[in-house]
């Protein structure tokens, strides 16, 4: 198995929508869909907002790197509303460039330490949709992070 397919094998595990598009399905999926925050570098994309009580609908993050061991995105998170986009959004979708996908947590040593050195650092690692149990193993989906998560895989940039 290559790292894409791991990848993709992972994410589905927790239930992820994982979509590969080129760049220019991905642009005509811009012009279409409607997100309340957006950060995506890569296509000169950004929708700033301040979380408030009501949190926020959708959010579209493009991700620092992706592990293919684990299914598992990896965003430097240091700004403040894109941190709380990516808690609170009831729906996260995330952009995952092929280039930013590596083999294993090892490979992204060098990034958390670069981006952690500083007091104020902070490092997110989103796998799915945020799930959690009480002690009668009751499973609620959505409590400290998305409900849902989609993956915009895109194989050429």
């Amino acid at each position: 198995m290559n790292n894409l397919e791991f990848f993709l094998d992972k994410s589905a595990l927790v239930g992820n929508e994982n979509q590969i598009l080129s760049s220019e399905e991905f642009k005509n999926l811009l012009q279409k869909e409607s997100f309340e925050y957006i950060n995506v570098p890569s296509f000169n994309q950004l929708k700033d907002i301040q979380a408030g009580e009501a949190g926020i609908k959708n959010a579209l993050i493009e991700v620092d790197y992706a592990i293919a061991e684990t299914g598992t995105v990896v965003i430097d998170s240091i700004n403040e509303n894109k941190r709380l986009a990516t808690c609170l959004a009831e729906k996260l979708f995330v952009v995952m460039p092929i280039s930013k996908l590596v083999a294993s947590l090892n490979d992204v040593a060098d990034f958390i330490e670069e981006r952690t050195s500083d007091m104020g650092g902070y490092v997110a690692f989103i796998t799915g949709a945020s799930r959690t149990a009480d002690i009668e193993r009751v499973l609620t989906v959505g409590v400290h992070g998305p409900k849902e998560m989609a993956v915009y895989i895109l194989n050429d940039l």
